[in-house]
């Protein structure tokens, strides 16, 4: 729908209230299915509204455009927010900014209503945009014309139907780079053009190869959004959607020799809608139990550019196994986790918004997804994440001691004969790497023609067999 003149009115948990002018529509392709519960985009405005009013909602930064998130088809209404709160806790911009670097959403949890009609448990968040990734501002030319300096890339579009070719939209807001692969101008949207879109092109089009990678990425940035990835399953967000790229000021030089101003060219990935995280899935299939277990083989291979270059890359894996250590002991631990999911299940719980929503939505015809024991489904998932933890730390060759983390390259563990095992940390039965101390590509398919293509581990260190 298109934006439509409103009043946002928010009571605050001190029953002091705000109340604002702001225009409303639908967002997201969940609306079609669960119109009972949209998600919404909401522009705070003047009494007239002709101009955007900032304003810090419920402790949050100022500015004037939020979403008001339905989480419809996640049973437990909080995967997209978890994910979002470990995200921001785990990873930082690779630059400074007024917001301390912060690279993803934050959000509070509400009740909301629609035009006095009760809708249920929401969250409202700011949005990613140019002001949060510090991204330079267009500039106005004296000839009338508009430099654009900061972009801010969407992956994944249904405002062009036929993306079998590469195209643009009309007003060049939408473009498809290659067959399939769509991305909107999220800033500055009205100034989309051929040469704003170039960098995205070339980098896609050109750079499958590590040095490019290298050269245009910040590889600890890469490393964080594939360990949240793999760590969550978020299987929805590892493909031509639910991501940003970003760029600092596209008309930077890369091979500038000050690296402060070469930078300012590289780009930056911001993670979007998480709500199929922790096993979840698009459709609300998986619950009570029984979650998506997303094998991590399609992550190493066949992987989403940038990842399909850089995955085989030895400096990379050793920086993306660097970061899994760091994350595994700090905001991807299983405690941590545990801890982010149970503090939102006692919110909605103790203050008896749970049970609100569910008594409402039970007398309806059309309903949201949603579990009607919220406790158990928390716990559940987090015996999920446990198992899934156990995963990536097989993957990274990584076990708990007494003593903390020891490495299994390092230790007397059974990994360090000449057995092969998989991502999953499961001996390959009949392969074996006898004699070999380098593990190198071409010794492991002389010595094991019978494994399959794909990535193995052998004495703790990762290998290829191509």
């Amino acid at each position: 729908m298109d934006y439509c003149n409103g009043t946002m009115q928010l009571t605050d948990t001190d029953n002091s209230v705000v109340r604002l002018p702001a225009k409303f529509r639908t967002r997201g392709a969940t609306v079609r299915k669960y119109p009972m519960k949209p998600s919404l985009n909401m522009k705070l405005r003047s009494e007239d509204y002709t101009e955007e009013a900032d304003s810090a909602l419920l402790s949050m930064r100022s500015c004037s455009s939020w979403i008001l998130d339905a989480m419809a088809i996640d049973r437990i209404c909080m995967r997209n927010r978890v994910a979002f709160d470990i995200w921001n806790e785990f990873s930082r911009l690779p630059y400074d900014t007024e917001f301390e670097g912060r690279n993803g959403t934050e959000g509070r949890f509400i009740e909301l209503y629609i035009n006095d009609q009760y809708r249920g448990i929401y969250c409202l968040t700011d949005r990613i945009n140019r002001k949060l990734l510090n991204l330079k501002k267009y500039q106005e030319q004296t000839d009338g014309s508009v430099l654009v300096r900061g972009v801010l890339y969407k992956s994944g579009t249904m405002n062009i139907q036929n993306q079998n070719e590469p195209c643009y939209s009309e007003d060049s807001a939408t473009c498809v780079v290659e067959w399939h692969n769509a991305w909107e101008l999220s800033y500055p949207e009205e100034y989309g053009s051929a040469k704003v879109w170039q960098p995205l092109q070339d980098a896609i089009l050109n750079g499958y190869n590590s040095d490019y990678v290298k050269r245009y990425f910040y590889l600890q940035n890469l490393a964080d959004y594939q360990i949240l990835v793999m760590a969550l399953a978020i299987s929805d967000n590892w493909g031509n959607k639910n991501r940003f790229f970003s760029i600092r000021n596209i008309n930077k030089d890369i091979n500038n020799p000050d690296p402060a101003e070469s930078n300012r060219r590289k780009f930056v990935i911001t993670p979007w809608d998480l709500d199929t995280s922790f096993g979840g899935h698009y459709e609300g299939e998986y619950y009570d139990g029984n979650y998506l277990d997303w094998p991590l083989d399609p992550i190493f291979n066949n992987a989403p550019y940038p990842y399909g270059p850089i995955c085989a890359d030895d400096e990379y894996l050793a920086i993306l196994k660097q970061r899994w250590i760091e994350a595994r002991r700090g905001a991807f631990s299983p405690s941590s986790i545990r801890e982010k999911l149970e503090r939102y299940r006692n919110l909605f719980l103790n203050s008896g918004a749970w049970q609100r929503m569910v008594d409402y939505y039970e007398k309806q015809n059309l309903r949201p997804l949603y579990v009607l024991d919220l406790s158990r489904e928390i716990s559940l998932i987090n015996e999920w994440y446990q198992n899934r933890f156990r995963l990536i730390d097989a993957c990274f060759g990584i076990t708990d001691t007494e003593d903390g983390i020891e490495e299994i390259q390092n230790s007397k563990s059974e990994i360090q004969n000449d057995e092969i095992y998989d991502l999953a940390g499961r001996k390959v039965q009949g392969a074996r790497c006898k004699g070999l101390g380098d593990s190198s590509n071409s010794q492991l398919s002389t010595f094991n023609s019978q494994l399959k293509k794909g990535v193995y581990i052998h004495r703790g260190k990762r290998i290829s067999v191509r």
